[in-house]
């Protein structure tokens, strides 16, 4: 996987919400997303998760562009949309992922009025 800079992509999602009229007060649904190349590590993975007290969603399996089976899950939290807030939520599932085998494969969340 490409390297990427979690700062650069959390400042982007926080800016690009706030600039489409996103509340800056409300608290947000995160969405961390995770991927294993093996249902059984995605699994221990997803149970180390719930260990940790994280709402974690059911396994998914899918297809990637290069026809590659993965297995898919995410790790929810809520916090205020807050580039200090997410970026230490991203380095603490980083960190997940590489201590589970996982590729950590961002975030997102909704609009919120």
């Amino acid at each position: 996987m490409e390297q990427v800079d979690w700062t650069e992509f959390t400042n982007d999602i926080v800016e690009q919400l706030l600039e489409d009229g996103s509340n800056p007060e409300a608290m947000y649904i995160i969405e961390h997303h995770f991927v294993a190349l093996d249902a059984e590590v995605a699994d221990e993975a997803m149970q180390q998760g719930f260990l940790n007290g994280w709402d974690v969603s059911e396994l998914e399996q899918a297809e990637t562009e290069d026809g590659e089976m993965v297995f898919c899950f995410d790790v929810e939290t809520e916090c205020p949309l807050d580039e200090v807030i997410i970026g230490e939520e991203v380095q603490s599932m980083v960190a997940f992922a590489e201590k589970n085998k996982l590729e950590y494969d961002g975030w997102g969340t909704h609009f919120e009025d």
